[in-house]
């Protein structure tokens, strides 16, 4: 079957381009008049302003552009950051203005809708005469590939049904089916079952399962941070205008306080429904962003294996559907690396996009802003070491193939070397403005006072070795099978430490591209500092920051572990022949890659009895999903309590933070007839236990609460949630 590129509209004939835009906008303004007229047509709507949204504004700001020709993955990586950031800036824009013009609620389903259509319209206009002409379509052919496509287009359901039947039945079989069926994958890309076609749909199919899996489980949100991320979108959301002087982190992010906002009016859904599935769905495209990114630099095969690594890690599909702010700063992130490399683009475009995309990585995720930071500044700093030609000056240097990586000079450093100056210079002034004027300077505070302590640690690691303190991405719990899991995560590391030394010694035998390995080797350095580094640690988060490291790092698992079997078969002499164990290794790989998700998914803890870690695949365990009952009393003491504290339950205290001020919520037991308030979920009333971490520990320990329950007075109760005073 042959069918022009939906993924490439923008290298249609013009009028075919405008054509569909047009039809978008059109179904957009039509459910949303019916709608009015209480006529529902299920999801038009939605997708409508999704596709019109994040996507066919951003393929007309390429066509503006003269942006043609790149690869589908490209294509359409560049239109959805383009597409993500209108809407954070343009929205932003709508917020300040409007008020000035008597809309004193810019943030509200009219202005925004008539905005949004003026504002894709004057793109159309521009399109139309700034590149009428272009007219070179691409034909998709699809013969031969209508059964695997179709299955991994099928895959998703598993975990959208499996998600069903947990919530509904408690019966976790289809969610580990669904886990098998992925973990086959790499076995037919292994033994070259799978065409190669077919890479990028199998990658995009499996993330999107592997995350739906955890944010489609109960009917409201789950997961830790994502509630008071909630919790600020729905003041805005409620409001129809975005205060910008709240003093909180959270409310700088344009990624939670104008583009949920601002999708939820126009589109007609819920929050809950866009933190559910619109963000997670978004998400996924950062994994197709690598293989891209990885197969311009080696091949396929290698940019599939380090793809599957990045979403089989449990931070990828069990942490981040719980952290929308960083789903969508892991795109710009992403997005700022592809230009890094990109090569099909002109320097006027990369400058354009990097103006574009780094505004956009600032006011969407704070502590990725720092990340980029850190890795340009040292990267810049490399390059103007390199330019001292100290290796001529000092030939010893030379000698040390480990100091050659950072002293000699690389082919082309000119042009990164323009690019890095152009995003310093973005990425500092811009942080200082916006963080400056946005949220009482609480970020810019907060970023004085993190490089205030990095120095005094500094100085105090150099002079005091026992402060120095070691932070392991494992569960507290131990057993035999946890062994096995922490041997899982370990080799992983070493195996990435190979591929970085390979990097080093310039021994890959692949075209990697400067920019990348330098940044590489500053994020595996950083990396390094956030395990050992204690402040660090508790800035970053070791596990989500292993996360954003194996944007780069993935990769260099795959080289270690070739370059590993080539060691081992130079070590026996070369016994076979070099493509034989290429391939073999793959196979290995394969095997070892299929176990680790078994693993970080728990579903090996699952079907051998081990003790539960995962609240996806095990209905009964405690943790941060909550059941409609608990929902319904933390909005039954939201409408009705004094203005009094709320205590709760560690799990239980972060639905609170959804609705109630941060600082009335409390993760702390309680005493009866106080004046404060305690809500009990539906766990601590079937358990009769109380979880909470004790000082100075994150792990949840669990209390009896009957002693408590017997002399406090109950005043509410529906039977799944019950509150006390």
């Amino acid at each position: 079957m042959k069918f022009l590129n939906p993924f490439k509209i923008n290298d249609w004939n013009i009028k075919y381009l405008l054509s569909i835009v047009i039809l978008f906008q059109v179904l957009l303004w039509a459910t949303t008049v019916l709608e009015f007229y209480n006529i529902n047509i299920p999801l038009v709507r939605a997708i409508s302003a999704f596709i019109a949204l994040f996507f066919l504004n951003g393929m007309l700001i390429l066509r503006i552009l003269r942006i043609h020709n790149l690869d589908s993955i490209r294509n359409l990586l560049y239109s959805l950051g383009l597409g993500t950031a209108s809407i954070m800036f343009f929205g932003m824009l709508v917020d300040l203005v409007y008020p000035y013009l008597g809309i004193n609620y810019p943030i509200s389903t009219v202005p925004l809708l008539i905005t949004f259509t003026i504002f894709t319209g004057l793109l159309c206009y521009l399109s139309f005469r700034r590149d009428r002409d272009f007219d070179q379509p691409e034909i998709l052919d699809t013969k031969g590939l209508s059964v695997p496509i179709l299955a991994f287009l099928l895959l998703p359901f598993t975990a959208i049904f499996g998600t069903y039947l947990i919530d509904g039945y408690q019966n976790n079989i289809l969610l580990i089916i669904m886990f098998f069926l992925i973990a086959t994958v790499p076995f037919l890309v292994a033994f070259n079952k799978l065409n190669k076609k077919i890479y990028p749909l199998a990658i995009f199919s499996m993330a999107l399962t592997l995350v739906l899996s955890t944010s489609l489980i109960t009917n409201y949100i789950t997961g830790w941070d994502i509630n008071l991320e909630f919790y600020f979108t729905n003041l805005v959301n409620n409001a129809s205008y975005w205060n910008s002087s709240i003093p909180d982190l959270l409310n700088a992010m344009l990624s939670l306080v104008i583009i949920v906002p601002i999708f939820s009016k126009i589109s007609g859904m819920s929050i809950v429904i866009i933190y559910k599935v619109i963000y997670p769905l978004i998400f996924v495209f950062v994994p197709l962003g690598l293989y891209s990114l990885f197969k311009r630099q080696t091949n396929t095969k290698i940019a599939f294996f380090a793809c599957f690594l990045f979403i089989s890690i449990f931070m990828f599909f069990l942490e981040m559907p719980y952290l929308a702010r960083q789903e969508i700063g892991e795109l710009f992130f992403v997005l700022m690396i592809m230009l890094m490399v990109e090569k099909d683009i002109s320097d006027r475009n990369i400058v354009i996009l990097t103006v574009v995309f780094i505004p956009a990585l600032l006011v969407s995720h704070y502590s990725m802003d720092y990340i980029y930071i850190f890795l340009a500044t040292t990267a810049y700093l490399i390059i103007l070491l390199r330019n001292l030609n100290l290796d001529k000056k000092y030939p010893k240097l030379g000698k040390w193939s480990i100091l050659r990586f950072f002293f000699k000079p690389a082919d082309s450093i000119e042009r990164p070397k323009m690019r890095y100056k152009l995003q310093l210079i973005l990425l500092f002034s811009i942080t200082i403005v916006y963080y400056l004027f946005v949220s009482s300077s609480v970020l810019l505070n907060l970023t004085l006072t993190t490089i205030n302590n990095l120095v005094t640690l500094s100085y105090l690691f150099l002079f005091n070795p026992n402060a120095l303190m070691a932070v392991g991405i494992v569960t507290g719990e131990k057993s035999f099978l946890r062994s096995i899991a922490l041997v899982f995560h370990l080799l992983i590391e070493a195996i990435i430490a190979v591929g970085i030394l390979a990097l080093i010694y310039r021994r890959t035998k692949m075209k990697i591209n400067e920019n990348f390995a330098l940044f590489t080797v500053m994020s595996f350095v950083l990396l390094i500092l956030v395990l050992v580094v204690p402040f660090l640690a508790g800035a970053l988060n070791p596990e989500r920051f292993y996360q954003i490291a194996l944007i780069f790092l993935a990769l260099f698992f795959v080289i270690g572990w070739l370059k590993l079997s080539e060691l081992f078969n130079k070590l026996l002499k070369y016994r076979w022949k070099p493509e034989s164990v290429k391939e073999t290794s793959f196979k290995i790989m394969a095997l070892f890659l299929a176990i680790s998700l078994l693993f970080n998914s728990g579903v090996a803890y699952e079907l051998l009895q081990d003790k539960p870690s995962s609240i996806v695949i095990h209905p009964s365990m405690d943790g941060p999903k909550f059941t409609n009952e608990e929902l319904a009393g933390a909005l039954w003491i939201t409408d009705y309590r004094t203005n009094d504290e709320v205590h709760a339950d560690t799990y239980r205290f972060l639905l609170l933070n959804g609705f109630i001020p941060y600082e009335k919520a409390k993760n702390t037991l309680y005493s009866p007839n106080t004046g404060s308030y305690m809500l009990l979920g539906t766990y601590n009333l079937e358990s009769g236990k109380f979880g909470i971490p004790p000082a100075g520990s994150s792990v949840v320990q669990y209390y009896d609460i009957s002693n408590i329950t017997n002399v406090a007075t109950s005043i509410y109760d529906n039977g799944g949630s019950k509150l006390f005073i």
